[in-house]
């Protein structure tokens, strides 16, 4: 087996998920069979959205930093745990020479196997991610459209990640989460943002969502068990 690594901390519910992913995805009979796995839980990587919209810190050196300690740890693949991040991911692929396992272009990887009729897609994301089209552009090149969705809905979005996930109030925005999404018409939504994942078991519309933490998952274990 391969070890792989995780950068992490952004926020940390969202690493403990796509960890969790891996190892239930796993599907080890004993201890030995898991996957081995570093984790560089550092949640004082400055906010991504705050840089790229309004040129707060810059978190790239702290992503930097971290890539660098796992790819020391001996990690042969890497993913961020944060949709966000990607926005430095081909400077940080240049700059460190890690195998960084992009999660967008993943996800629509698996919106063609999973939704082979989908034709308009929703990315559920941070404002930050959505500027730097971090999804739109590997979409649009896949031949998708992309559903614009109103301000209003984004900062309902937001504030069911930060307000509430990133709060440990997940519950509270359910009901948030939801009134969202129905008013988004699209074929098939992505989970574009890592705390996401956490609000889809409250999802009405759960079964037409792509979860790109779970897809990243998947591509994770079958790097490590050479599958």
């Amino acid at each position: 087996m391969k070890r792989i690594g995780i950068i992490g901390g952004m926020g940390p519910l969202a690493t403990i998920d796509i960890y969790e992913k891996i190892v239930k995805l796993t599907n080890a009979n004993k201890d030995q069979d898991n996957i081995p796995i570093v984790i560089d839980n550092y949640p004082q990587i400055p906010d991504r959205t705050a840089y790229i919209l309004d040129n707060k810190e810059n978190p790239y050196p702290y992503l930097k930093e971290s890539a660098l300690r796992l790819k020391q740890a001996g990690c042969e693949a890497i993913c961020m745990a944060c949709n966000t991040a990607h926005f430095f991911a081909k400077k940080l692929v240049d700059e460190t020479g890690i195998n960084l396992v992009h999660i967008a272009k993943n996800a629509v990887d698996s919106i063609k196997v999973e939704f082979p009729n989908a034709k308009k897609i929703a990315v559920i994301a941070t404002t930050g991610t959505t500027k730097a089209k971090i999804y739109e552009d590997n979409l649009i090149s896949a031949g998708y459209e992309c559903v614009k969705i109103s301000n209003e809905n984004m900062q309902n979005i937001m504030d069911c990640i930060y307000k509430g996930v990133k709060a440990n109030k997940t519950t509270e925005y359910v009901k948030l989460f939801n009134d969202t999404i129905d008013c988004i018409q699209a074929d098939v939504y992505i989970a574009a943002c890592t705390e996401i994942p956490l609000l889809l078991p409250y999802c009405k519309k759960k079964d037409l969502f792509v979860d790109a933490t779970l897809d990243l998952a998947k591509t994770m274990v079958k790097f490590s068990l050479g599958k």
